[in-house]
């Protein structure tokens, strides 16, 4: 099973999740370290108080702290604890209350909401000491508590007061906000991705200069970009040397084949001469294809309007006699009027010529040749000859590919065919057919700005 590389999508969530928990984590250290250090000042009063503020019941004497509550099992492992409350002008008490704090208390109005301070002469942590004001039920009662041993409070009540409601509420907050700044960055950055997908995309083998853009690459992006199009112009590079050795050893095998021609028509013996000519008219075909496939598979980047009609009637004029003298009855079937289409008419009437040619070599020797051009500007070129192996039909249009060895022609035509209509933005196919073989042509409509 092929293993895929983890998508960038994925990449940056798990990245996202790691630094995001790596910051978390990073927090809570701090707080943990910080709640630490405050079980020390005064986590263990806030405890009390809140207990206390629990246990706190109305009663027609006033408020009464009730004797089997939280804050009774908290002073049950804390001989030292004090809780001193005051409401109105009514005061009450629990545990050994230090007198400074009493005559506090008991000496006038309470103005401030909340605080800390310690106790003269006790030692820390039981010197801790801290002062709220809270709401029981209508009354305002303010309290303060210490004496407690941080070391006898349960796990769970320091991080819920160190900690409380708010910082809880911006955990929360920061886990749905940056949660939701992911979800919402992965696309901006696939989008960002999308016009180099866009343009490499449209680079097609006709067209060697294209290249991307690096100007719409992101930054981090742009060594890929560059090592993209450097390996395009290397490809280029080559692919020009290629085409170059191809076109020029076709050139110059045109003259000594020239020679050559002109030496088997002066030999007397005649059935030397025609084996020889046949074998001469077998590699010329083979070298002026070869030079078609480097001159024509181009073509279709100058267009001019032509008749698609006017061009296949040339052709199926010139290969007349051939398809007579070889047992054929090659016949034109198309409207009266023009079929337009841009491109290139000598490559055009290359792709339709090697069609025809090709039915006439494997049609069977027999029957007839059809020629049809449609008003949905498609060629047809219908034989009635044994068809087309199944096993060739994969590798129908590649370059050198025959039905047996000892076949006819040098499987180049079909191949140039398919080259011509890619540079006409069309294509070639072999279309499906009980008896014989049905090779189709298909054009694009041309291009309505070229007109006028």
């Amino acid at each position: 099973m092929l293993k895929r590389t983890p998508s960038l999508a994925l990449r940056a969530v798990l990245t996202f999740t790691a630094v995001y928990i790596s910051a978390v984590g990073l927090l809570l250290t701090v707080l943990i370290l910080t709640d630490q250090t405050r079980d020390q000042r005064d986590t263990g009063p806030k405890v009390a108080i809140a207990r206390a503020a629990q246990d706190l019941v109305l009663t027609d004497k006033g408020i009464v702290l009730q004797r089997d509550g939280r804050f009774a099992e908290l002073a049950s492992r804390n001989p030292a604890i004090w809780l001193l409350g005051r409401s109105g002008n009514a005061t009450f008490s629990h545990g050994p209350v230090p007198a400074a704090v009493a005559s506090i208390f008991a000496g006038g109005r309470l103005t401030f909401v909340s605080g800390r301070f310690f106790v003269a002469g006790a030692e820390r942590p039981l010197a801790n000491a801290v002062i709220e004001r809270r709401q029981i039920g209508k009354d305002t009662v303010v309290l303060a508590a210490g004496g407690v041993d941080p070391a006898t409070l349960p796990t769970e009540d320091t991080p819920a007061l160190s900690w409380g409601g708010p910082v809880l509420l911006i955990f929360t907050l920061v886990a749905v906000v940056g949660f939701a700044a992911m979800i919402i960055a992965l696309p901006i950055l696939s989008r960002a991705l999308r016009p180099l997908a866009v343009q490499a995309t449209a680079i097609l083998p006709q067209e060697a200069g294209g290249r991307l853009d690096e100007r719409k690459a992101p930054r981090e992006l742009l060594p890929l970009v560059r090592g993209f199009n450097g390996a395009l112009d290397r490809l280029a590079v080559e692919l020009g040397r290629r085409k170059r050795f191809i076109a020029d050893a076709a050139h110059e095998l045109r003259t000594p084949l020239a020679v050559v021609a002109l030496r088997v028509e002066a030999l007397e013996d005649q059935r030397a001469k025609q084996e020889l000519r046949r074998g001469l008219e077998r590699l010329t075909h083979i070298v002026t294809q070869m030079l078609d496939v480097e001159r024509l598979s181009f073509s279709g980047r100058e267009r001019s309007r032509l008749d698609l009609v006017a061009v296949t009637r040339d052709v199926v004029a010139d290969l007349a006699p051939t398809a007579i003298k070889s047992g054929y009855d090659l016949s034109l079937e198309a409207l009266d009027g023009p079929v337009t289409v841009d491109g290139d008419a000598h490559a055009i009437s290359r792709a339709v010529t090697n069609l025809v040619g090709n039915a006439i070599t494997h049609g069977g020797g027999a029957g007839s040749i059809r020629v049809i051009v449609r008003a949905d500007r498609t060629v047809d070129v219908v034989d009635e000859g044994p068809g087309v192996p199944k096993a060739l039909e994969p590798r129908l249009f590649e370059p050198f590919a025959r039905g047996s060895q000892n076949a006819e022609g040098c499987g180049l035509g079909l191949h140039l065919t398919r080259e011509i209509m890619r540079a006409h933005a069309g294509k070639v196919c072999l279309v499906p057919r009980q008896r014989g073989s049905t090779f189709r042509l298909s054009f694009e409509p041309p291009n309505e700005e070229g007109e006028g």
